[in-house]
């Protein structure tokens, strides 16, 4: 079993005869070739498709329609043909778009890197290497455009080019899979492909006569699909994939058959609290809090190095963990909160950074949705800025956990609704520094105090804000007040030499406790 989107995916077993073999054969051949030649002519009127002239738009939809039934005898696979390639020329365009921005800004990115170095040293030997890479970023974003993709994947397109595969194995390589989706229109069944109730799976063919026009493949059903085999009986809708593979030197066929998950009833909400989760591309951090927004617990989930695994076994392992942290929700009888990301990246991360990043926001968000809504767990999205600031700045000291962990706390208190107020030793520390340092939010951003926090601290070279160094930074905040002011502030001296150097950190904290500066 597979998920997908909002639907989940059973594959079948099909045991074809000889004779069906033959026919499910020349189905593989006319729907693929209908498919390639739907897409070319799409590709090249793609300036039509993406204009906002709906009546060219309209005008090439009807070319393309007449054209594709003329070719496959007036066969419904044409509507799901269409889809297909229409969605295939619209994920192109996206990621020529998202490659653009992406490459933009690495070249601004290395341009500022240079103008940094030539301020410096303009003699500096790194500066040969920044140019070579800008010049040869740039050519490569001049040269970006749409280009058609290859059937059967570059990789054995390649392999047939050097000869290492036949002719005729990479055509049953590249038309390895029809589909066609299907549904009950006003009582009545009118699916190309069908599961029927006695284990066979009922396939159109492109033929017109009555005793050809259907193929009626025996499939297998093992125990644990039993379940799933009945919803798919009375689902009103489903999408149906016919592959083959070839497998240990034999030719196999597999049905995949994709419905709507049926929502359970929601039996973990928030009424008694909330788990938070905090995503990172190689383990994921929980903590449970109680409908007062209080801390009761925390649990930690690692991955393997997910970008080693082959797809399969990446999907099966990733399932494997979230499964880990619906288990944790249902123990803990809560809802789930987690932040509503958004994967656009603006900068250049390293190649092993960007498989791993790409792992997780392909599989494991998506996923853990699917199974919250299966297992009746209620799950909420929250907007996920400055959760890891706001844990370090404010609850670092309080629980002396990991910047994870309390990022995690975080989202779970944001979920239920709290809001997170500047502590008073930080609010002092602003009406002190005033509005010297600009921060990057807007004044109406609900961030914007945190924010100057973060810059402000940052301004002064206070980078580091681990949990073991939280004392030590919170004492630097004397030192951040005499660059920004030449002030230093009378409560802050406590626990301070002459020199104003950190000598009692007990006498500094002891004082900040009594008068609630830090809560």
């Amino acid at each position: 079993m597979k998920d997908k989107g909002n639907t989940q995916t059973i594959i079948f077993r099909l045991h074809p005869t000889p004779s069906q073999e033959r026919k499910l054969h020349e189905i593989f051949t006319i729907y693929n070739r209908v498919r390639r030649i739907g897409y070319k002519m799409l590709f090249e009127k793609r300036e039509v498709f993406f204009s906002k002239n709906k009546h060219a738009k309209d005008g090439l939809d009807s070319k393309i329609h007449a054209k594709l039934m003329e070719i496959c005898r007036n066969n419904p696979y044409v509507n799901t043909i269409k889809r297909d390639n229409q969605t295939r020329l619209k994920q192109q365009a996206t990621w020529l778009k998202k490659r653009k921005n992406y490459m933009k800004n690495q070249i601004k990115e290395i341009k500022n890197k240079i103008d940094f170095i030539k301020s410096i040293n303009k003699r500096d030997r790194r500066l040969r290497g920044l140019y070579a890479r800008l010049s040869s970023i740039q050519n490569t974003f001049n040269n970006l455009k749409l280009k058609p993709v290859i059937f059967g994947t570059k990789q054995w397109f390649r392999e047939r080019i050097k000869g290492n595969i036949s002719k005729e194995e990479f055509k049953l390589k590249r038309d390895a899979s029809f589909s066609c989706e299907g549904k009950k229109q006003y009582g009545v069944v009118n699916l190309n492909i069908k599961v029927l109730s006695n284990h066979t799976v009922r396939i159109k063919t492109f033929h017109k006569e009555k005793e050809k026009k259907y193929l009626y493949v025996p499939f297998t059903v093992n125990i644990s699909q039993e379940k799933w085999y009945r919803e798919i009986l009375t689902a009103e809708k489903y999408m149906g994939t016919i592959k083959r593979k070839v497998i240990k030197g034999e030719l196999r066929y597999f049905a995949h058959i994709s419905y709507d998950i049926p929502e359970a009833e929601l039996r973990y909400n928030f009424e008694k609290g909330a788990i938070g989760l905090d995503f990172n591309y190689n383990f994921v951090s929980l903590s449970n809090i109680d409908k007062k927004g209080n801390l009761k617990s925390y649990h930690e989930i690692s991955f393997r190095n997910l970008h080693t695994l082959r797809k399969n076994a990446r999907e099966n392992y990733i399932s494997y963990k979230m499964e880990k942290v619906i288990d944790y929700c249902i123990n803990k009888n809560k809802g789930l909160v987690i932040e509503d990301l958004a994967f656009d990246q603006e900068f250049s991360y390293n190649k092993k950074h960007n498989r791993k990043l790409s792992n997780l926001k392909t599989t494991a968000l998506d996923l853990l949705e699917r199974k919250c809504i299966k297992r009746g767990i209620a799950i909420r999205k929250v907007h996920p800025h400055y959760t890891s600031l706001i844990g370090k700045y404010k609850y670092s000291r309080s629980y002396n956990l990991s910047t994870h962990v309390l990022a995690s706390y975080v989202i779970a208190r944001r979920g239920l609704g709290f809001k997170e107020s500047i502590p008073a030793i930080y609010k002092r520390l602003l009406s002190q520094v005033g509005e010297m340092i600009e921060p990057r939010l807007k004044k109406g951003s609900p961030y914007y105090e945190w924010s100057q926090i973060h810059d402000l601290l940052k301004h002064s070279g206070i980078t580091s804000f681990k949990t073991s160094e939280i004392m030590k930074i919170s004492l630097l905040v004397k030192d951040v007040l005499n660059l920004v002011t030449s002030e230093q502030p009378d409560n802050l001296t406590v626990g301070l030499s002459s020199e104003g150097k950190i000598e009692n950190y007990y006498k500094f904290w002891n004082f900040i406790e009594i008068t609630n500066l830090y809560k």
